[in-house]
Order: structure tokens, then sequence, then C-alpha cells
């Protein structure tokens, strides 16, 4: 069992990933719905806070930076720090292989704040945007949409406008300066483990971005 602390704050024991996590993770079908995540951190929470019974419920209701960071631990207790990223050049040109070396020990963590909404004032519009966390609910949320976009990530965290509750043309309808200063606003107050690795491509020297979670060996370093 390994005691860890939460971005959140909360405190959480983990087990090591076995083969029954395994095969959720290379269940396709039930990596596209999320459904294969959340039941790789129900299985692997020995505890949450004071309940050792963890409920899909309780999982659902992990803010997204908790989850993620859960996910990293998990992979360090079972498999080690140590992985490689295998990026491909998104230069058309080039697709060159980098191989970029990751220690996970070494991502920042920021925690979370105490509050769970927060107001932001539009620029442009003047107007009082409220909003709140991702959790486990709204990523189920968006993972069942056809391809969820930056817009819908940011729209499900809305809870109000000026008093009244957001529709599908909230974010679309948004002025470019008004959008990108929410979209700040969020970011500022989020929490978790920053996963992004920015890099440039050893043959043609284009940036390259990635996840560290998104890699094929992030739980398969044998290459599944």
């Amino acid at each position: 069992m390994y005691p860890f602390t939460l971005p959140s704050g909360l405190p959480c024991a983990l087990r090591e990933l076995t083969g029954a996590e395994e095969e959720l993770l290379t269940n396709a079908k039930l990596l596209r719905t999320g459904e294969a995540i959340n039941q790789v951190l129900r299985n692997c929470l020995v505890s949450l806070g004071d309940k050792t019974d963890v409920s899909m419920s309780e999982v659902l209701d992990l803010l997204a930076g908790d989850r993620l960071f859960i996910l990293v631990k998990l992979r360090q207790i079972s498999l080690g720090d140590e992985m490689t990223l295998r990026l491909t050049c998104p230069n058309t040109n080039c697709q060159g292989i980098n191989l970029v070396p990751i220690n996970l020990e070494d991502l920042p963590v920021t925690p979370y704040p105490t509050e769970r909404e927060f107001t932001c004032t539009l620029p442009s519009s003047g107007q009082v945007v409220r909003f709140g966390y991702l959790d486990g609910h709204k990523e189920k949320r968006l993972a069942a949409l056809p391809e969820a976009t930056i817009a819908q990530g940011m729209l499900i965290r809305i809870l109000d406008i000026d008093g009244t509750a957001p529709n599908k043309k909230t974010v679309t309808e948004m002025s470019l300066k008004d959008c990108q200063a929410l979209r700040q606003a969020m970011l500022a107050v989020d929490g978790g483990v920053e996963t992004t690795v920015d890099t440039t491509c050893e043959q043609c020297g284009q940036p390259i971005r990635a996840r560290v979670e998104g890699d094929a060996g992030f739980f398969f370093p044998s290459g599944h």
C-alpha cells in the first residue's frame, strides 16, 4: 500500500496495477468511453480520505487533477519513475522519431486552492462568469462526445454567466479576448500534475508538444 496526498489535499492510498488493470487498459472500447480509467482508479484506490471501500461515485467526484495525479503515481509504483517518450515529428516532411527520457517524479505538482467556485469578469463584454473545476463526472460527459474540443471543456466548467445558465453557444460566441481571459482564469486556479512535455525534433527542429500519459509507453513500456 502506497500513501499519497492528492493535489486537492485529500489523503489516499494506492496498490500496484495487476493483470486485471492491464485488461482494462487494453480494452479499446472502455478506454474510448473513459470507463477503463474509472475502473482502474476504483480498483487501485485502497483508501480515499477516511473511506476504505471506494465507490465509483467517489471516483467520479475526484477533481481532474487528482485523477491524473493518481494515474501518474500508479505508473510509478507499478513500473518505476523512468520512462521514454516516443514522439513522432508533426512535420509531414520529416516525421522523425524522437526518444525523450522522462522521470515522472520530476513532474511538477500544483495544489488546488480550497475554493471550489470562482468568478471571472470578461474584459470585453463585462459579463461575470462563475465556474468550477473539471471532475470525473464532467470528464465522463466529455468522453461521450464525438469529439471533445477546448470550447466544450471550458463550457462544461461554467456554472453561470451573469446568473444565467450557459448553453452550447456560450463559448463559441464569445469574443476571442473574452475566451482567452476565461481560459487563463481557469488555468490559474487548476491544480494537479503537469504532464505536458515540450521538445524539438532532433532531425528538423520542429517544436513538439505531448502529454506523458498519452504515450504508448506510459503503462506499457514494452510497446503493447
